[in-house]
């Protein structure tokens, strides 16, 4: 099966917090959508990897994905070595997404920071033909990320408006990370952890006038066709209905 966006998240709940909208928006839109956690977030206070797995899945359908593979790297151990690069780019070669979305870490999560050099290395190396993994060479015509931490300036703004409530599904179908109620008490089971996700992603609507988005990044530069498609479907419609 070939996808048109997959997306690696160092966790199981960490695509949803920062990409979620974007994925259901095109799930919704009829393109295949794809999760890879590279981790079974079996470091973690509170779940099972067993529970974080069900869970995943549960989310997974909420979201709209075609598919939702765990790697099953070591949790709180990831690092950028070859022995863990070549699983993530064995699934990118098995997939050949058109574009991959990566973290891009602000938060001060090891995890999260080797996460982000992984799939940037692998989506690299995946096109190397002699590169000794399984697979036929790939390279993903596009490579991106979004935000797990702090705010950073944008390079691009996802209106993911319409998803948000089924953002927020997906994120609370992950129990026990967000069900403070017979679990140890942490950071994000804390009410305060999803107000700032919630105000993170109005804040970056509000840099193009809508009620909910989601922050894309890019170290390269994008070609787009038509200057018009900048205004969005919603304000091309408004400006064809004004002729």
């Amino acid at each position: 099966m070939q996808l048109d966006i997959l997306a690696f998240g160092p966790h199981p709940d960490d695509v949803e917090i920062g990409i979620g909208g974007t994925l259901i928006k095109h799930a919704r839109l009829g393109y295949k959508i794809g999760i890879v956690d590279l981790t079974a977030g079996e470091a973690g206070t509170n779940g099972t990897p067993e529970t974080r797995r069900r869970e995943s899945l549960a989310a997974a359908e909420i979201m709209g994905a075609a598919v939702r593979d765990c790697l099953g790297l070591p949790d709180a151990r990831l690092e950028v070595t070859e022995t863990m690069l070549v699983p993530v780019i064995e699934i990118i070669r098995r997939y050949r997404p058109l574009i991959v979305l990566g973290p891009l870490s602000r938060d001060g999560h090891p995890d999260h920071q080797r996460a982000e050099q992984l799939v940037l290395a692998a989506a690299h190396k995946a096109g190397l033909r002699k590169y000794p993994a399984s697979g036929e060479s790939f390279r993903p015509p596009v490579v991106l990320q979004y935000l797990l931490g702090s705010y950073r300036k944008p390079d691009l703004v996802v209106d993911i408006s319409p998803y948000y409530e089924e953002k927020m599904r997906a994120i609370a179908a992950h129990k026990s990370q967000f069900e403070a109620r017979g679990n140890v008490e942490t950071y994000v089971n804390d009410p305060a952890f999803l107000y700032a996700v919630r105000a993170r992603d109005m804040f970056c609507g509000s840099l193009i006038q809508v009620a909910y988005g989601e922050a894309i990044f890019t170290d390269r530069q994008l070609a787009i066709d038509d200057l018009l498609s900048l205004q969005g479907p919603k304000r091309m419609s408004e400006e064809r209905r004004r002729v």
